[in-house]
């Protein structure tokens, strides 16, 4: 088996959030992680997110762009100041065709742990490991009820949609 350390500097996670007038984008850090290849395959890994590098990137007015950060750290979105961390654990990995693999395990938020499942494109160049794939995330499961419609009604135009998305590029270096 092959364990290879993921370089969060060379690292990207890009997230998009949906409401009925529009969409709010960011990036966050990966704090750490691993992914293992067994044969060639994905056979497990985790990746550990830090969610105090919650970044905005379509707001520019520092102080909005504040206000919404603020927001999102508080306890009815994700509870940074309890849960500065959120986790990702492989538990396995099904080659698909040509380096795609369809990656399943328990995704942790706020300290709540739900099965996700998703695709990941990954190559291996010598002892570096590259990966890129999405995850759509339904953010209530993981009690962040704020603005969404399950929960509160009547809440026309500020709605907020309950799944958003994570966009990731991993990076890797092989460990000897």
């Amino acid at each position: 088996m092959a364990k290879f350390k993921i370089q969060k500097t060379s690292s990207v996670v890009n997230w998009t959030g949906k409401k009925v007038l529009g969409l709010h984008t960011g990036t966050i850090g990966i704090a750490d992680g691993h992914i293992d290849l067994e044969n060639g395959k994905i056979n497990s890994g985790e990746v550990v997110i830090d969610m105090t590098s919650i970044i905005i990137t379509d707001i520019e007015d520092l102080k909005t762009n504040q206000d919404f950060k603020d927001h999102l750290f508080h306890d009815d979105f994700f509870g940074v100041d309890h849960f500065p961390t959120s986790s990702l654990l492989i538990e396995h990995g099904t080659a698909l065709n040509d380096n795609q693999f369809r990656l399943t395990g328990m995704l942790t938020i706020k300290g709540i742990a739900h099965p996700a499942s998703f695709i990941a494109r990954t190559e291996v160049f010598t002892d570096t490991l590259h990966s890129l794939g999405e995850i759509v995330i339904d953010r209530t499961l993981y009690n962040i009820r704020y603005g969404s419609g399950k929960f509160i009604p009547n809440l026309g135009d500020k709605l907020i949609h309950d799944d958003f998305v994570l966009q990731f590029k991993i990076v890797a270096q092989k460990e000897s």
